[in-house]
């Protein structure tokens, strides 16, 4: 294996790393802040202002996606695990399976609901609906691959997922940020930025990655044939 392909493959295994990491810590957050929401604490930052509205559908999409945030959240933790995969493909494939119901079923769709009450208007309503039909587009594009045993096809996907997952954790380091700094009228913004910057990320490491010169692999490394599924 020459050396750039080398430094490419260990360029994307610390991104992934980077992603858990984040990923974690996203989870570990919202389930801290739970303590507002149940039961509604309407003075709480995320609620505040949502009086007239929250108490009927709003607060049905609202739970949808709080309670089923974090659970995607470490799954994709999980199945982000190369050694995961190798160590237990079963599980990998259900938990995969679980995943992506929860993504589509729940999250996206709940997602889509809460976008129209988004704060700051029209720019980030757009900006978190967009979030919600991207992720939900990618999930099914990753899942499409799988049973196609597609599988190198499959892993771009769920690691664009992953990354538009991952702007939960991003959108509260740039409010965070805008807060310390003293900025005012970023959050339109940063619903777009907050998937967005970690999507282009992605990109471009699967994008460096495909630029490298193929090398065939020997028969101690070629990878053994999978079940049909998730891998």
């Amino acid at each position: 294996m020459s050396r750039s392909r080398s430094l490419s493959a260990s360029l994307a295994t610390y991104a992934k790393l980077a992603l858990a990491l984040l990923l974690l810590k996203t989870t570990l957050v919202v389930v801290w802040g739970y303590s507002d929401y149940f039961p509604p604490n309407l003075h709480a930052d995320f609620l505040l202002g949502r009086e007239t509205y929250f108490f009927g559908p709003y607060s049905w999409a609202f739970y949808t996606h709080v309670l089923t945030g974090p659970i995607t959240l470490l799954l994709a933790v999980v199945l982000l695990s190369e050694r995961f995969r190798r160590w237990a493909p079963r599980w990998h494939r259900r938990l995969g399976r679980v995943q992506v119901a929860l993504v589509l079923l729940l999250l996206t769709s709940s997602g889509l609901w809460m976008a129209w009450h988004a704060e700051s208007g029209a720019v980030a309503a757009a900006g978190f609906a967009t979030l919600s039909v991207v992720t939900a587009t990618c999930i099914a594009m990753g899942w499409r691959a799988a049973v196609r045993r597609r599988f190198a096809e499959h892993r771009r996907w769920m690691l664009r997922t992953a990354a538009l997952l991952s702007s939960a954790v991003v959108l509260r380091l740039m409010g965070g940020l805008a807060e310390v700094s003293g900025a005012t009228g970023t959050y339109p913004w940063a619903a777009w930025l907050s998937w967005l910057l970690p999507l282009a990320a992605v990109e471009i490491v699967l994008l460096n990655r495909q630029r490298l010169p193929r090398f065939p692999q020997s028969s101690s490394t070629r990878e053994a044939p999978r079940e049909p599924g998730l891998p």
